[in-house]
C-alpha cells in the first residue's frame, strides 16, 4: 500500500506480496483442467471426461431450475476446491477468496435462507459465525454429524449424489425457512403500516452532496401503489445510476463530487420531426417516462445496461411550440435533462442498449478518497493486511474488502446510528467497524474506506434498485427504491467496475417472487463458478468428438466380433442403437426411460410374496420352530444337545397369472418411395431407428424378467419379431420372434431395412404373421396348453396399401387370435393409413387402429406410445387400480407425440 494510506490505518506494516496471486489460481481451481484433458491419448480418460461434464451440465440444469441456486453453486465450487491438489497453504486462502466472490448471494436470499447460506460460507472458510436464528445452528450441527456437510464439500462425490442429498435433506429446509420469512414479511408490513406522507410525483433537482445515513422505511398503506417518479416501458429492473461522489468530506461525513465537467449539450425540441421513431430501434431498447418541473435540472437514471444517445430523438406528447429539453453529461456520463418551458410537461427518453458496459461506469480514474481509518479494530486491520498480502490488483482486493464488509456488517436501517457514526472521535469508517450496523450507503461508504486504506480508487455511487413490474407491463422508480453501492477502478482493464457490499436483509435486494412474472435487468452478475454454461457445451461436443475418434466401444467391439462386421460398420449400427434409445418425447425425457419405468412396473406388480419354509435346521444354523418333534426327541436322547430338526421360514415370490406372454411383432415398408427425405431424415433410417428403439427397449424388459425370477419360469416370457417387405410377395425376416435381440439382428436389420425395392407388401406382411401366430396356437392345443399371450402388431406404410379390404379382413382375424393391429402412415402420403386400419367388428368394438407420422422424427416415440397403450394390459387387474396415477402419467407424456 502507498506510505500515505498505511499512516491513516494506523502504520500498518508493508509486507511482501504472496508467491502466488489467489485470485488468478482460484480462478484456474474452479474452471478445472479440462481443456488439458483434450489433449489426451487415452480414450478411456476422454470417455471418463465426457461423463463428467454431462454430469456437470446436468447439475447446472438442476441449479437454474432452483429456488436456491447459491446453494448450488456454493457447493459445486467448494467441491472443485476441495477436490484438487493444493498446498497447505493455498486450500484455506483459496476458500477464503471464494467465500468473498459468493457471500454476495446471501442479499438476494430471504432472511432465514440467507442465515443457513452464510452458515455455510463460515463452514467452508472454517471461520466463526454467529447466526441470527436459532434453527440455522441446529441445522448445520445436523449437517454436520449425518455427515451430508462433508459430503456436498467432497469434490469426489458425484453430482448425481449430491442432487439427491440435496433434494432430500436441503430443499425441503429451505422451503420450509422461505415461507417462514414470506409470513413474517407480511406480518411485518401489516402491523408498520403507516400514513404514507406525500409522495414526490415528479424527479427530485440535482444535488451536489450524498450524505449517508440510516432511515426506517415508511410502508405505504396496504394496496397502495407509491407514485412513480419514473416510469420505464418495458419492464426493466436492476441497478439504475443516477450519480457518482469521489471525495468524502471528513468534516460533514459527506459524499461530494470534486469537480464537474459538463459536454456534449443537445436541445430537443418538441416538434412532430423529433417523435420516437420505433422502427429505428432495436427490441433491447427501453423508456424512460417523466413529468419534469420547468427550469429544473434533473438527473437521468439509466441502467449500466443501456446509454442515451442523442442520434436516437426524443419521444414526448405530439404538440408543437417553442418548449425544449437540454440534455447534458457529466464527465463520469452520468445525464442531466433541464425542462425549457412555462409548465411541467412529460417526457420520454430511449435508452438503447450497451452490452459492453455491463456492470462497467464511465469516467477517468480519480485518487482515492481521504477518510480517517486511526480506530480501526485490530480485526480489520489484520483482514486489511492479508489482502494486501496475498491480492493482486485492485478487483481482486476491492472483492476481499467487499467481502469483508458483508462479513463483518449486519443490515439495520435504525436512525439512532446516524447521530453515533456522526459524532465518534475517531471517525465515520471506525464507528461503523465498532457497530457493526449499516444500510446500503453506510455499508458501501465503509467499503470505501477499506479500498482507501488499500489504496484503491473508488467512488459512491446514488440511485435505484428497481424491481418487479405493474400491470401495464411497466417498471417504476418511486420514493422507495433509492439504493447506493460503488464503483472501483479496475487497474488491469483501466476501467470503473461496479462493485456492491451491502450486507444481507437488505429487502432492495432481496429476490422476491412477482405477480406479473419475471422482470428483466441488471440486477448485478453472479459470481462464475467455474466454467460458464457456453464453455461446458463446447467441452462437452469437443470430448464426445475425441472420444469418438480416440477408440471403438466395447459395445462396438462385441458388436464386431459377434456379428463378423468390420469395426467401421458396427460403430454406425451402435451409433444408430444410441441415437435410437435417445428419443425423447416433447417434454424432453427419453422414450427408453419411460418405457423402462413402466415395465418395472409391470415386474413388480406381477410378483407377490407368500411364505414358505426351509429345514430341517440346527437352531445354531438359524433354524426357528421346531418341524418333526419326533425327529428332534430322538436327536436329543442320542445326545445332540441341537438336533437338525427346526424350519425358518422365508418369503417366496409368486407371479400372478394374467397373460402369459407379450408379443410385439414390427412390419417395416421398404418400398422404394422410403427413400425419400422428409424433415430432414430419410423414411427408412427412422423406420430402423423406431425398430432399434422397439427392441432394445423389449429386449432390457426381458432381462428384468429374469432377474426378477419371472421369465424362467415362463409366467411371462416377452418376444419381438421384426420382418418387413420389399413388393406384394418378398418378405424379409429381419429378426426372428425370440426374446434375445443378438448381434446378428442388430446387423441384419441395418443392412435389410436400409435396402429398398419397389412394391407395397401390407397384405402379404400381415397375412405372414397370420399364419405364424395361428401355427403357434395350434401347437399349444395340440400338447393341451391354452395360449394365452397378448400380441401387438405394428405396421409401418408410407403409401395406400395395395388392398385395403384385405388389410382389414387381416386384421379382423388377427384380433380373432387375441392380437391388436396398429397401422401407421409415414408422413402425410400415407394420410389413409388412419382410415384403413380403423377397424371394427361386429359388436361395434375397435379392433385395430391407425396412426400416422406427420412428422418422420416422430415415428420412433409414436411406435412406442402403441406398445404402451398395450403393454398396460399386462398389469393385474387389482394391482392396476394402484398403478393407475403412474400409468396415467406416463401414457400422458406420449399422448403428446403425433
Amino acid at each position: 500500500m502507498e506510505e500515505t494510506r498505511l499512516s491513516q490505518a494506523e502504520n500498518m506494516v508493508e509486507t511482501q506480496a504472496a508467491d502466488f496471486d489467489v485470485d488468478t489460481r482460484l480462478g484456474e481451481v474452479l474452471r478445472g483442467e479440462w481443456q488439458g484433458r483434450l489433449q489426451t491419448e487415452s480414450y478411456e480418460e476422454a470417455s471418463e471426461s465426457l461423463g463428467e461434464v454431462r454430469a456437470l451440465r446436468e447439475w447446472r440444469r438442476e441449479t437454474g431450475r432452483s429456488t436456491f441456486s447459491p446453494f448450488y453453486q456454493l457447493f459445486e465450487s467448494a467441491g472443485a476446491i476441495n477436490g484438487s491438489e493444493l498446498t497447505g497453504t493455498e486450500a484455506p486462502l483459496l476458500r477464503e477468496a471464494l467465500v468473498d466472490r459468493l457471500i454476495g448471494q446471501s442479499r438476494h436470499l430471504s432472511p432465514r435462507v440467507s442465515d443457513l447460506y452464510q452458515a455455510l460460507l463460515a463452514e467452508l472458510e472454517g471461520s466463526a459465525y454467529n447466526p441470527e436464528f436459532e434453527s440455522t445452528s441446529a441445522k448445520v450441527q445436523e449437517l454436520r454429524e449425518s455427515g451430508d456437510l462433508d459430503l456436498l464439500f467432497d469434490g469426489n462425490v458425484p453430482y448425481a449424489v449430491k442432487l439427491n442429498r440435496i433434494k432430500t435433506r436441503l430443499e425441503g429446509e429451505l422451503s420450509g425457512r422461505s415461507a417462514l420469512d414470506r409470513r413474517d414479511k407480511k406480518a411485518k408490513e401489516t402491523t408498520e403500516t403507516s400514513e404514507s406522507t406525500n409522495q414526490p410525483q415528479t424527479p427530485p433537482p440535482t444535488r451536489d452532496e450524498s450524505k449517508p445515513s440510516m432511515d426506517e422505511m415508511e410502508r405505504s398503506k396496504e394496496g397502495e401503489t407509491p407514485s412513480a417518479i419514473w416510469t420505464i416501458a418495458p419492464g426493466y429492473g436492476g441497478y439504475y445510476r443516477e450519480q457518482s461522489f469521489d471525495t468524502w468530506d471528513t468534516a460533514t461525513n459527506t459524499w461530494r463530487q470534486s469537480e464537474y465537467r459538463f459536454s456534449s449539450e443537445q436541445k430537443l425540441e418538441f416538434d412532430s420531426d423529433t417523435w420516437f421513431d420505433r422502427d429505428k430501434v432495436d427490441k433491447d431498447t427501453i423508456r424512460i417516462r417523466a413529468t419534469l418541473v420547468p427550469g429544473q435540472a434533473t438527473r437521468v437514471p439509466i441502467p449500466y445496461t443501456h446509454y442515451y444517445s442523442d442520434h436516437v430523438p426524443l419521444y414526448s406528447w405530439p404538440e408543437k411550440g417553442s418548449d425544449r429539453l437540454e440534455v447534458t453529461f457529466d464527465q463520469n456520463g452520468d445525464a442531466i435533462v433541464t425542462l425549457i418551458a412555462t409548465e411541467p410537461r412529460t417526457v420520454q427518453l430511449v435508452l438503447l442498449k450497451d452490452a459492453k458496459k455491463l456492470r462497467h461506469g464511465r469516467g477517468e480514474m480519480t485518487s482515492p478518497p481521504h477518510f480517517e481509518l486511526q480506530g480501526l479494530s485490530p480485526e480489520t486491520l489484520e483482514r486489511l493486511q492479508e489482502i494486501h498480502r496475498t491480492k493482486k490488483g485492485n478487483l481482486a482486493k476491492a472483492r476481499a474488502a467487499a467481502g469483508w464488509t458483508m462479513r463483518r456488517l449486519k443490515y439495520s436501517n435504525v436512525s439512532s446510528f446516524n447521530q453515533t457514526y456522526d459524532t465518534d472521535p475517531r471517525g465515520y469508517i471506525a464507528a461503523i467497524d465498532e457497530h457493526k450496523q449499516a444500510d446500503c450507503d453506510v455499508a458501501n461508504t465503509y467499503f470505501a474506506g477499506l479500498c482507501s486504506a488499500l489504496g484503491i480508487p473508488v467512488r459512491h455511487v446514488v440511485g435505484h434498485m428497481v424491481k418487479g413490474k405493474d400491470d401495464e407491463g411497466h417498471s417504476r422508480i418511486t420514493s422507495g427504491t433509492g439504493h447506493a453501492w460503488s464503483e472501483i477502478w479496475d487497474d488491469q482493464a483501466n476501467e470503473w467496475v461496479r462493485i456492491d457490499a451491502t450486507p444481507a436483509g437488505d429487502p432492495q435486494l432481496e429476490e422476491q417472487q412477482k405477480s406479473n412474472g419475471p422482470v428483466p435487468g441488471d440486477y448485478g452478475e453472479q459470481e462464475a463458478v467455474g466454467p460458464t454454461d457456453e464453455q461446458l457445451a463446447k467441452l462437452e461436443e469437443d470430448l464426445a468428438s475425441l472420444t469418438e475418434r480416440l477408440s471403438y466401444t466395447q459395445s462396438e467391439r462385441e458388436l464386431s466380433e459377434a456379428a463378423g462386421v468390420e469395426l467401421p460398420e458396427a460403430r454406425q449400427i451402435v451409433k444408430e442403437i444410441t441415437e435410437a434409445e435417445n428419443t425423447r418425447l416433447p417434454d424432453g425425457k427419453r422414450v427408453v426411460d419411460l418405457l423402462s419405468q413402466l415395465f418395472s412396473l409391470i415386474v413388480e406388480a406381477r410378483k407377490t410374496v407368500i411364505p414358505d419354509y426351509t429345514g430341517p435346521l440346527r437352531k445354531r444354523e438359524g433354524g426357528e420352530e421346531i418341524d418333526d418333534i419326533v425327529a428332534h426327541k430322538i436327536g436329543i436322547r442320542a445326545g445332540e444337545t441341537d438336533p437338525r430338526s427346526r424350519q425358518k421360514e422365508y418369503e417366496q415370490p409368486h407371479v400372478e397369472q394374467v397373460y402369459s406372454g407379450f408379443d410385439v411383432y414390427l412390419s417395416g415398408d421398404k418400398s422404394g418411395s422410403m427413400g425419400q427425405t422428409v424433415d430432414g431424415e430419410t423414411k427408412w433410417r427412422m423406420q430402423r431407428r423406431a425398430a432399434y428403439l422397439i427392441f432394445s427397449s423389449l429386449y432390457r424388459f426381458g432381462q428384468n424378467l429374469d432377474r426378477a425370477g419371472l421369465r424362467s419360469t415362463e409366467a411371462l416370457s416377452l418376444r419381438s419379431e421384426g420382418l418387413s417387405f420389399r413388393d406384394s410377395e418378398t418378405i424379409d425376416v429381419d429378426k426372428p420372434i425370440s426374446g434375445e435381440f443378438t448381434a446378428s439382428d442388430k446387423v441384419t436389420m441395418w443392412h435389410s431395412l436400409g435396402n429398398q425395392g419397389s412394391g407395397n407388401g401390407d397384405v402379404a406382411s400381415l397375412s405372414y404373421i397370420r399364419d405364424q401366430i395361428a401355427a403357434e396356437r395350434e401347437a399349444a392345443e395340440a400338447s393341451g396348453k391354452t395360449d394365452n399371450r397378448l400380441r401387438i402388431v405394428i405396421a409401418c406404410s408410407d403409401g395406400y396399401p395395395d388392398n385395403p379390404a384385405g388389410v382389414r379382413e387381416l386384421a379382423r382375424q388377427l384380433a380373432e387370435m387375441n392380437a391388436v393391429v396398429i397401422g401407421i402412415g409415414l408422413t402425410e402420403t400415407a394420410a389413409s393409413i388412419p382410415i384403413i386400419f380403423n377397424v371394427e367388428d361386429e359388436q361395434g368394438r375397435q379392433i385395430a387402429r391407425g396412426d400416422i407420422a406427420r412428422d418422420i422424427n416422430d415415428l420412433p416415440a409414436i411406435v412406442a406410445k402403441h406398445v404402451v397403450r398395450e403393454a398396460v394390459r399386462l398389469f393385474p387387474e387389482k394391482s392396476r387400480k394402484s398403478a393407475e396415477r403412474i400409468m396415467a402419467a406416463i401414457l400422458d407424456k406420449f399422448n403428446q407425440v403425433g
